[in-house]
């Protein structure tokens, strides 16, 4: 596995010894017992690096790490089998442990000085949990009402002050808040910049993501579909950090969530979706003066608004 953008590529090797089990035709077991995974960042540009050393949280996101521990994920799905239900719903939830037996026997504590090292490279110790909530309503056989609810949190202690890159939470993208570019958004009220503007802009990782989407589906004409809808959320550190200013999570959280909306066209042949999701923000977190709802700034004629706003998406299948 690896992932790659313009300014870096991070390579993972893993390895796991896992029990899957069914429970029932709607119902899924997934227990890795020991799961080894090598974590290695490579090709960083120049200009990635200069970041860095200006950033030790997103320096120490993505240096060479040990994830060793287990990991379970539990799935329900009620369209597994093929049902005529107006209702249907899908559950995943998982729960990863990484580098505690470890950490407890060499007494690692980075934050003291004694962060340990496996092969000469530090091993990553937190504990992450995520569940995944969605519903399905149909009407008629053209119709479905599609809602999604995510969240999740994720602390690094011990030999760690931050989770490994690949074990962070982001927001924005795809199959996220589409009304903001992948991995741009957040923490809490933190502002990256516009990429559309800026260029280049580092991936904002967070400890704690939460989200809400909603989807009004239609089939339009043969195999061509539209939809309509709305997501919200954002991500947030469980820690204060200087050089992320309005990132750490508080009470007054609700008051950070971003909110678009959008519309998209779909082809949908049953085995294959290719989809097309164009969407803005309504309510911006970062604003500090006046409303953070945007509703007043929307100006479909203006160049500037619609490159600093306007998101496309292309993507195969459903967002959720």
């Amino acid at each position: 596995w690896f992932y790659r953008n313009t300014q870096y590529t991070l390579n993972s090797f893993k390895a796991s010894f896992s029990y899957i089990w069914r429970e029932s035709i709607l119902k899924e077991h997934r227990l890795d017992i020991l799961s080894v995974n090598f974590v290695r960042p490579s090709s960083i540009s120049p200009e990635f690096q200069d970041s860095l050393e200006n950033n030790i949280t997103l320096a120490r996101s993505i240096e060479k790490q040990f994830i060793i521990g287990s990991n379970y994920n539990f799935n329900y799905n009620t369209q597994m089998v093929p049902n005529r239900k107006r209702s249907n719903f899908y559950f995943n939830g998982n729960l990863n442990l990484s580098g505690n037996i470890i950490g407890l026997i060499t007494g690692a504590n980075v934050a003291a000085g004694n962060q340990k090292k496996l092969f000469g490279t530090p091993f990553s110790q937190f504990i992450r949990t995520e569940a995944d909530f969605r519903y399905y309503l149909k009407f008629g056989k053209s119709f479905t009402w599609a809602s999604r609810a995510v969240s999740g949190i994720g602390y690094a202690y011990g030999n760690s002050t931050t989770l490994p890159f690949i074990k962070a939470f982001f927001a924005g993208g795809v199959n996220d808040i589409r009304a903001f570019r992948a991995r741009s958004l957040g923490p809490g009220s933190y502002y990256g910049g516009n990429a559309a503007i800026a260029g280049f802009l580092p991936d904002q990782p967070g400890d704690i993501k939460m989200g809400l989407s909603t989807e009004f589906r239609a089939k339009l004409f043969s195999v061509i579909h539209g939809a309509i809808f709305s997501d919200a959320g954002n991500i947030w550190l469980l820690r204060e950090n200087p050089q992320v200013p309005g990132g750490k999570f508080t009470s007054k959280f609700l008051n950070q969530f971003a909110v678009g909306i959008g519309a998209g066209l779909r082809i949908d042949v049953s085995f294959f979706v290719l989809r097309l999701d164009v969407s803005f923000p309504v309510r911006k977190p970062y604003v500090q003066q006046g409303s953070k709802w945007v509703f007043d700034e929307i100006d479909f004629s203006s160049e500037q608004w619609r490159k600093e706003n306007i998101i496309y998406n292309l993507a195969i299948g459903y967002p959720f």
